[in-house]
Formats: structure tokens, C-alpha cells, sequence
């Protein structure tokens, strides 16, 4: 532990230092943990992390790390120091409560009953859920993690909660941000560096296929933020960077100048708003990905064969699909009819005109604007938006 000793500066206890160092690591996975996070540190901000981990000790035995100990994790820590700007009593708080919420919702219990659920494809709301998702993972990036899509413009989030109930809703959620940071914490040990965080691609861009694009941000607005105050104050430094793509003009000029200044240093880093033409991100993606063609054709082109084809689908969830029960009842799933051959056909429309007129682009500004208020608040940057 001598590279470890060599870091460690404790301005609250200095007489311990050789009790505070056994403490904080042992052999194996959680001794190379700490190496790979000193080696990406400076010494002022490692001898930070060391003293958030000499704060937590006492949480090894808390209920919420039973499978694992995340109060041992120096990555799970740094994300929390972070997130706090580096103020010990602050990342401290923030982490025990996250551990009590953890432990109040059974949030271990509920993602692995959910997981298995949503593999075994058995339930009505399983099926559904599944049929209806907007979110999926793409290619790995340039640190190996899965590049994270997702479509809001084609999701039917109130349709879904109408249906199956908000909590599956945040449930399903909760499942996607364990899985990021399942991905992460591979990504790390695999190349022994320190990743920092998933990269995201919001697509705003009204396709015309799904109706009603205002109509469903509004619906959305109030529980996207309720979501996004709880993965915030829960999973932070989730997101490496988001692309927010397909924006209109209006937006975009009313967020670069109006909304990100209100929003912290760290958070204006990472969202990077772009226009409605591929364009406008490709040369930043171009930085992020081994190669663009691994990437669907519809984050690479404009032409209209490729925005046609954009995936996943989504769509309007239809009034009494969950049948009861909220769809917990065993249906055997049928096999989806693709658009074309069922004779619903995507309506043309002119992509930029779309988005820069009417409710559309005064929709996707005030959207935004609360979520970027609701982690504001927080002093977080929003990790999840559905």
C-alpha cells in the first residue's frame, strides 16, 4: 500500500494513518481500484477521495451495500466528491442519503425482479415495455462503454404510465443507469483508466411518424423532472457528455444563451446542443466514436430513406393496453408488424420546418428548461431524460 500512503495527506486525523489505510482498501479488485483511480487524480483531489473514504467507513455495514460495497468503491466515491465540488461534508451527506433511499425503495430487489421480468417476455407489461422503449445502446465509444440513444421525440411516457404505472416507469429507468455504471466500472478494469461517465445522444427531431410532439413534452414535463431530481441526487456524474440533436434554431439559440449560463461549470461542459442537420454534430461525435459508420444512418444523414427508417420506434401507447392489473398478467408476445407492411407509413415533413415553428420548438425549450432547473438545483447535471 505504499503508493497508497504515499497520496494520502488526512487533515482530520494524522496520527491514524496506517488504521485509516487498512481500512480503506484490501487485496485484489478493490487494491487495483484505487491504483487506477490515484493514477487519474492529481494529489490534491486523491487525498480528497481518501478522506470521503475515511468519512464512509462506517457504511461498509449498511444495507444498501450488502452486494456490494459501494462505500469501498474509490470510482462510486469520486463521483459523488464531484459532484459536490469537492466539499467533503457535502459529497458525505449526498452519499448517505443515497444509500438510505436505496434501502427504503429496495432498489436492488426491484431492478433484478424487473430485469428478470423484462428477459423472460412474459408479463403484458414486459412485452409492452419493451415494444414501446425509446432507449437502447449503440456502439461502444473511444473508453469502451455503450453510446446511450435516446429518442424523446418518439416516446409516449404518459401513455406508459397511464398504463403500467409510474414506478415500473422509474423502475425501468433505475435499471438503465445501473446498467451504465455496469458498463463503466467494466470499461475501467478492463483498460485499467478511469472512464468518467456514459456518453448520450437526446434526438429531439419530430419525424412526423409519432403525432403530437408538444402535446406529449407537456405531458412529460412533470414527471421527467420528478425522474430526473431522483437520478441526479442518486447517480451522479452519470454523463460524460450529451448531444442533444435535431434541435430547431430557436431553441437552440434560446438554450446557448438563456438556459446553459444558469446551469454549473461542469454541467455546461458536458450538454452540447446542435441543430436539426447531422452536421451540426457529427464532427463532435467524430471525437467520441472509433468510427461514424458504426453508428445508425440516421445520426449520419439527412436524407429522407435514413430518417425514415430511425430506430427505435416508439410511439403513441393505445388506451387499454395493459388490459388490468397494469399489465402484470402472463401474455405471450406477438410478433410486431413492421409500419410499412401495416400500411401506416411515416408522414413527410420537412425536418428544420418542424422543429423551428410553433409549439414544437417553444415545447422543447420549456422541456428542457425544467430539467435543466431541476438539476440546477441540485448543483448536478441531468443524467437521465425520458
Amino acid at each position: 500500500m505504499s503508493w497508497l500512503r504515499c497520496c494520502y495527506a488526512c487533515d482530520e486525523a494524522p496520527g491514524s494513518l496506517d488504521a485509516t489505510l487498512t481500512a480503506l482498501v484490501s487485496e485484489g479488485e478493490e487494491a487495483l481500484e484505487w491504483q487506477i483511480v490515484q493514477k487519474s487524480l492529481d494529489s490534491a483531489e486523491f487525498s480528497k477521495l481518501l478522506q470521503l473514504r475515511g468519512r464512509l467507513c462506517d457504511c461498509d455495514e449498511h444495507p444498501a451495500c450488502e452486494e456490494q460495497k459501494l462505500s469501498r468503491q474509490p470510482q462510486t466515491l469520486l463521483r459523488f466528491l464531484r459532484a459536490r465540488t469537492s466539499d467533503l461534508r457535502k459529497a458525505e451527506t449526498m452519499f448517505r442519503a443515497m444509500l438510505d433511499w436505496r434501502q427504503s425503495f429496495g432498489v436492488d430487489e426491484k431492478i433484478s425482479s424487473w430485469r428478470k421480468e423484462l428477459g423472460q417476455q412474459r408479463t403484458q407489461r414486459s412485452i409492452q415495455m419493451r415494444r414501446f422503449e425509446t432507449d437502447v445502446d449503440l456502439c461502444q465509444d473511444r473508453h469502451g462503454v455503450p453510446i446511450r440513444l435516446i429518442r424523446t421525440s418518439v416516446a409516449d411516457v404518459p401513455g406508459l404510465v397511464r398504463e403500467f404505472g409510474k414506478e415500473i416507469v422509474l423502475i425501468d429507468t433505475l435499471l438503465r443507469m445501473e446498467e451504465a455504471h455496469q458498463h463503466i466500472r467494466r470499461a475501467m478494469f478492463e483498460r485499467e483508466e478511469l472512464v468518467c461517465g456514459q456518453l448520450q445522444i437526446i434526438d429531439m427531431g419530430d419525424y412526423g411518424r409519432v403525432p403530437n410532439l408538444a402535446s406529449r413534452l407537456w405531458s412529460s414535463l412533470k414527471l421527467a423532472a420528478e425522474i430526473s431530481q431522483i437520478t441526479d441526487a442518486n447517480y451522479p456524474e452519470t454523463v460524460r457528455k450529451a448531444f442533444i440533436i435535431r434541435l430547431g434554431s430557436c431553441t437552440s439559440m434560446t438554450w446557448r444563451y438563456c438556459i446553459q449560463p444558469l446551469l454549473p461549470e461542469r454541467t455546461q461542459a458536458k450538454l452540447i446542443p446542435c441543430g436539426p442537420k447531422a452536421s451540426s454534430w457529427q464532427q463532435h461525435l467524430a471525437e467520441e466514436v472509433p468510427s461514424l459508420a458504426a453508428l445508425p444512418a440516421f445520426l449520419r444523414s439527412d436524407a429522407p430513406e435514413a430518417l425514415a427508417v430511425a430506430a427505435p420506434q416508439g410511439g403513441m401507447v393505445p388506451k387499454g393496453l395493459a388490459q388490468g392489473q397494469q399489465g402484470c398478467w402472463e401474455a405471450r408476445p406477438k410478433p410486431r408488424v413492421p409500419r410499412a407492411a401495416s400500411g401506416l407509413a411515416p408522414r413527410r415533413h420537412t425536418l428544420h420546418r418542424s422543429l423551428s415553428e410553433g409549439w414544437c420548438a417553444k415545447m422543447q425549450v420549456i422541456f428542457f428548461s425544467a430539467i435543466a432547473f431541476a438539476a440546477g438545483a441540485l448543483a448536478v447535471e441531468p443524467v437521465s431524460l425520458l
